[in-house]
């Protein structure tokens, strides 16, 4: 068994100066909680996994396939491999979501 605390996790900035803390990183999964400051945004990109994205805190849009939905505290939006995403919180609101990608990125 495993026990990890997000509050014990340092943050680093990934490729689009997102700060992200993994929380999981294996074959099977990547679990990332990904912050976004008020109206920063992840542009639109694509990887050959699933991608889940479960809202912890904030307001934002998430774009899969040129389809935009917005999103709150607890919203699950699900993006097939392949697929072109992008994620953006509102001008007035900061972000928090957990990235979930199956398989893992070290699959």
């Amino acid at each position: 068994m495993k026990h990890v605390n997000m509050n014990d996790i340092l943050p680093v900035l990934n490729k689009y100066n997102v700060s992200a803390k993994t929380l999981v990183d294996h074959d099977n999964a990547t679990i990332k909680n990904l912050f976004l400051s008020k109206g920063q945004a992840i542009p639109d990109h694509k990887v050959p996994m699933d991608v889940t994205f479960f809202i912890l805190e904030g307001k934002g849009s998430i774009t899969i396939d040129g389809e935009t939905v917005k999103v709150k505290a607890l919203d699950c939006v699900l993006c097939p491999p392949n697929t072109f995403m992008s994620v953006k919180a509102d001008d007035d609101s900061t972000l928090s979501f957990l990235n979930i990608k199956t398989p893992g990125l070290k699959a």
